[in-house]
């Protein structure tokens, strides 16, 4: 026994609203540089930003698609450049050098 209209359809389920999420982050002070590792799953490398500007001693990365939004900002206690960037397996890893020749650890 059949119950409906068979000419009905389903709703179409839509995507949930954006969410801000803070990703997972590790830092590692290897002496002259310091590396970070953020845990971005599920997103694009050309959705990820990156504000750092020279001699700076904070790092901002956003990343964003139509679901899910990533926002972590990095305080660091001296002053850093950008040295090198790596995406992989959703996975960004930032190495900033120290600009000053002897700081203090973190």
């Amino acid at each position: 026994m059949r119950t409906g209209d068979p000419k009905k359809t389903r709703p179409v389920k839509t995507r949930e609203p954006s969410t801000t999420v803070e990703p997972t982050t590790t830092l590692h002070d290897d002496g002259k540089f310091l590396r970070i590792l953020t845990e971005l799953p599920g997103i694009a490398e050309e959705k990820i930003k990156i504000d750092l500007e020279n001699h700076s001693t904070s790092v901002t990365i956003i990343a964003a698609d139509t679901v899910i939004h990533y926002k972590k900002v990095i305080t660091i206690p001296y002053e850093v450049r950008f040295s090198k960037k790596r995406f992989s397996n959703g996975v960004l890893e930032l190495t900033l050098e120290k600009t000053d020749p002897d700081p203090t650890p973190l």
